[in-house]
């Protein structure tokens, strides 16, 4: 994906008839998808440019800091699902207290046709734009024919009597839900990290982890968990802990993934967590061999979970 970082940096000869998906994107979940597939599919239609028009930082985090979300995704981590989905380039616009006092018609005027020169726009139903977010999918339809864009508006995606959104997701995350929080997504909710020294209080008993320090706003809610760990071109299952270890008193949030079956020196290197189900809180144990008993059960019920997707899949 081509990333330009600015409007101004949009040379408009070299795209031909952008189609322009608009919204924020965090978590590029099931809904978003189901936008940058009807992307693909006009992209095709008209021999034109897919495009994504997004802001950074997301905007509740310049208008209302003290009630902004935690993000599911970095920005580079959204790019890079976004490009996956077959996007060829990114406006990674900045967001402003200026830009905020734009009124809806010049977005669509200044920015859409203007500097963008958008054929056609592709939004969620719950789109909102312009100062004070009056802009809506309504407005945008209005406009087009003075304007001679075309708008595919994606209605709302349940999963299991779910609506799926960021902010569902985001709930069902802190809460644990990982498992319910993937069907959503559409994949394993993921955090990355460097691998950094621990108390390698594992190593000592017979369970080495990979200490990660989370780039991710969210970390699943504290507990165990059956995981999968990708490091460069390897996938590997295992077992994580996300918590404050009781059982040593430890004060810091920590995400230790014990790597089934392998062997390396991880520290210092970026990997990815994706959790896969949940297997049970996090609970201080009277001593290290009932903590240690209860690993033993607890890599086993991983590797019992991993086996099960692997033949169902």
């Amino acid at each position: 994906m081509h990333i330009l970082d600015h409007l101004d940096a949009l040379p408009q000869a070299a795209y031909a008839s952008p189609v322009l998906a608009l919204g924020n994107f965090d978590g590029v979940h099931l809904g978003h998808q189901a936008i940058f597939h009807h992307v693909r599919s006009r992209v095709q239609a008209v021999q034109g440019t897919g495009m994504v028009f997004t802001f950074d930082p997301h905007p509740s985090r310049v208008l209302r800091p003290e009630h902004a979300p935690l993000l599911l995704t970095t920005f580079e981590q959204k790019m890079r699902l976004i490009a996956a989905e077959g996007i060829e380039v990114g406006l990674r616009i900045p967001f402003t207290n200026v830009f905020a006092q734009q009124p809806p018609h010049e977005f669509i005027q200044e920015v859409l046709c203007g500097a963008i020169g958008a054929c056609e726009l592709v939004v969620g139903y719950d789109y909102r734009f312009g100062h004070q977010r009056a802009g809506t999918v309504e407005h945008l339809q209005e406009a087009a024919s003075t304007y001679g864009y075309r708008v595919t508006v994606v209605e709302a995606i349940r999963v299991a009597g779910q609506t799926v959104s960021s902010s569902n997701i985001r709930k069902l995350v802190r809460g644990g839900e990982v498992e319910n929080a993937s069907r959503l997504l559409g994949r394993y909710y993921a955090i990355e990290g460097p691998v950094v020294e621990g108390f390698r209080r594992g190593r000592t008993i017979g369970f080495p982890t990979a200490n990660v320090r989370s780039i991710n706003e969210i970390v699943p809610q504290t507990g165990v968990y059956a995981v999968r760990v990708q490091w460069r071109d390897t996938s590997v299952d295992g077992v994580a802990n996300v918590g404050y270890n009781p059982t040593f008193g430890n004060e810091a949030l920590s995400v230790e993934a014990h790597l089934f079956d392998f062997q390396a020196d991880l520290y210092g290197e970026t990997i990815r967590v994706e959790f896969v189900r949940k297997i049970r809180d996090e609970r201080k144990f009277d001593s290290v061999d009932a903590l240690m008993t209860q690993i033993q059960q607890d890599a086993e019920q991983a590797r019992a979970i991993h086996a099960q997707l692997a033949s169902s899949s």
